[in-house]
């Protein structure tokens, strides 16, 4: 069992990874005696400042009349003098007289210094950032963390140097320098910066995200755009990290990249907003592209810290513009898209003051930590969501586009195969039909060239009044496949009318009571099933309507032939017929298998068919009850069903007297 003691030391050491700057360190005076490096030591007032440059000023002792004193930080443009170019900072601390060298390595963090600096420790050169001869190489962004040889401490007094060379006229130590253990200072900037990696990660990882679902959607320009403001922040954010040494040689062109990734940013958020609410792009984006492209351009070519300071002022002065436009975007859009873009103003309304931030901290017109990266996570939150449910709603419907394609080819072979089917059936009973016509014939002649007794000939009169029946059999099995072939064309063509809306009825009067026994002795013929268990009801039995003759049949023949196709010969099929209340009502129903819940909500989904166990043996293109559906409702009418499995199946189709409009 973890004890209370325990449980408070991770928390404390969890708070101080995640948080690191809440803890603050007692400041102490130059000339402190420093008894121990087991605390850090911020070393914050009583430093000595001097203009100008002299190699002497490193040494242990020195005149001090002419210095001043400081406390520190001081940095900032100076209202009283000029302090470009050289300046140098002393500050001095004791060590006791029993002093011991330390187990761990001891540090001196600086922070960054602005532009070039050199560490001198009792008149020894410790380390140094950036040169000014031959050529000027200049590093304000590195955190100096210089390590403190401990042969060079002594007991007693010590004395620290900085000689800082300013390349503009900002100056001064940005921090408080610290002395502690090189390795609690090296991790306590790194856990500082670690939240700002991640997010640097993050951001490239998202956009590489989005590019690919640009990639797989087509023509989907916001996650293209969006992508590339989401990686080139990224990079932004680790260029602004330790980073920077890792991915750059040099700082010069590290911070050349810098600036060029950051023109880039408002152009691609700019153009995301234009795609995302589908706007045309007006002259005032046009040339505020050009003007930064130009900017660019010659940003290509700067190398100095007052040609950047000038790169940046001009972003600065032009970024209103870009806020400008956005909100022109919002407001031109109005109430419209207001459910799109909502999270996207959140995220704007976060991520706008974080860039102002840390483009005025860029030009040292204030002193803030990086807060760029935090404002973009907020709105990469909110954005992401909207962005990712487009991609995945796009894939899905990619995918059931595929699905019903395959579907469609697998039900076009199925429709060919069935017509091809019912071709050769068809064939083959003509040809039945011919042989029977032609034997007849031949007999006919035979008959005239022979003499028979009169009894044969009555004999051959009896087998030719029996075959004259089957003669007749072919001939109309032959006519009704042809015809059912004949219904499947037209069927497929009447859905496809419906569909596009192009079908005119034609009304005529005709009656019902024919009309469903035409169509039962079709189905009948047709599937070889000529049953005595179904029963016509039609009220009154004369009844004659003024409707279109051939929609109303379509629709019985295709529940009247499932009513066969689905169930055994010996099961009772009714079909009614009646007009009430102003509505035309038709009722199919059977007494077979019936349907389950599932196969109820479906079944009227184009190619879509019912009966699992039996489906693949019965013929058909599974749009017979799709056709119904739609033919009903082009009438105006209503099909409902009733069913469930083992107790049958009832249709009933209601479809207003009057013609529709």
């Amino acid at each position: 069992m973890i004890s209370k003691t325990r449980i408070y030391q991770l928390v404390f050491g969890f708070s101080f990874v995640l948080f690191p700057t809440v803890f603050s360190l007692a400041a102490e005076p130059c000339g402190t005696m420093i008894t121990s490096f087991e605390r850090p030591v911020v070393l914050k007032t009583d430093w000595l400042f001097r203009k100008g440059d002299n190699l002497d000023w490193r040494d242990e002792t020195v005149e001090e009349s002419f210095w001043v004193k400081r406390s520190v930080p001081d940095y900032g443009i100076s209202k009283t003098e000029n302090l470009t170019g050289y300046h140098w900072y002393r500050c001095s601390f004791y060590l006791p007289d029993n002093y011991t060298t330390p187990v761990e390595p001891i540090a001196i963090q600086l922070g960054r210094i602005r532009d070039i600096d050199e560490f001198y420790l009792n008149g020894t050169l410790i380390d140094k950032t950036g040169t000014v001869l031959p050529k000027l190489e200049v590093d304000f962004q590195k955190i100096r963390i210089y390590s403190l040889p401990t042969h060079l401490l002594k007991p007693g007094l010590n004395i620290m140097a900085i000689r800082i060379y300013a390349a503009t006229n900002l100056n001064g130590l940005k921090e408080a320098p610290t002395i502690a253990k090189e390795r609690l200072l090296r991790e306590t900037v790194f856990s500082k910066e670690a939240f700002a990696m991640v997010c640097g990660y993050v951001f490239i990882f998202m956009g590489i995200y989005f590019l690919v679902g640009s990639i797989v959607r087509g023509r989907a320009g916001e996650n293209f755009f969006f992508a590339l403001f989401s990686i080139f922040m990224g990079i932004y954010v680790l260029i602004r990290t330790q980073h920077r040494d890792i991915l750059f040689d040099s700082f010069t062109w590290s911070y050349v990249a810098e600036l060029l990734v950051l023109i880039c940013l408002p152009v691609f958020f700019i153009n995301f907003m234009h795609q995302y609410l589908k706007m045309k792009r007006n002259i005032v984006l046009l040339v505020y592209e050009v003007f930064l492209f130009a900017l660019f351009v010659i940003t290509l070519f700067f190398r100095t810290p007052k040609t950047w300071i000038l790169v940046i002022a001009l972003f600065n002065y032009v970024l209103p513009v870009a806020m400008g436009l956005v909100i022109y975007l919002f407001v031109k859009n109005g109430k419209a898209n207001i459910a799109k873009v909502k999270y996207i103003l959140i995220g704007i309304a976060c991520i706008l003051p974080t860039i102002l931030i840390d483009s005025l901290s860029a030009l040292e017109i204030i002193s803030m930590p990086g807060t760029l990266y935090l404002g973009f996570l907020i709105f990469l939150v909110m954005i992401s969501i909207q962005l990712s449910n487009d991609i995945v709603l796009g894939l899905e419907n990619f995918i059931e586009q595929e699905k019903e394609l395959i579907q469609m080819e697998r039900v076009k072979t199925g429709f060919l195969i069935n017509l091809s089917s019912e071709f050769k059936s068809g064939m083959e009973k003509i040809k039945k039909a011919i042989d029977n016509i032609s034997t007849s014939h031949g007999k006919t002649a035979l008959k005239e060239q022979t003499k028979v007794s009169p009894k044969q000939a009555a004999k051959k009169k009896t087998k030719s009044k029996t075959g004259s029946k089957q003669e007749l059999d072919p001939i109309k099995q032959a006519e009704d496949h042809i015809a059912y072939m004949s219904y499947m064309v037209e069927e497929a063509m009447l859905l496809r009318k419906l569909e596009e809306k192009t079908y005119i009825p034609f009304y005529e009067t005709f009656s019902v009571t024919e009309l469903i026994r035409n169509c039962v002795s079709s189905v009948e013929n047709h599937l070889e099933q000529y049953r005595k268990t179904t029963s016509i009801e039609v009220k009154p039995n004369d009844l004659e309507i003024y409707f279109p003759k051939e929609l109303l049949f379509c629709i019985l023949r295709n529940l009247v032939e499932n009513a066969y196709q689905y169930t055994d010969q010996k099961t009772d099929i009714s079909i009614e017929f009646f007009n009430r209340d102003g509505y035309h009502q038709l009722i199919v129903m059977d007494e077979g298998m019936g349907l389950s819940q599932l196969e109820m909500e479906t079944i009227f989904q184009k190619f879509v068919r019912g009966y699992r166990d039996k489906k693949n043996e019965i013929p058909g293109a599974g749009i017979g009850l799709t056709l119904v559906e739609a033919t009903t409702k082009f009438l105006g009418g209503t099909v409902s069903l009733k069913s469930s499995e083992g107790m049958g199946a009832k249709f009933t189709i209601r479809i207003p007297e009057k013609p529709k409009k």
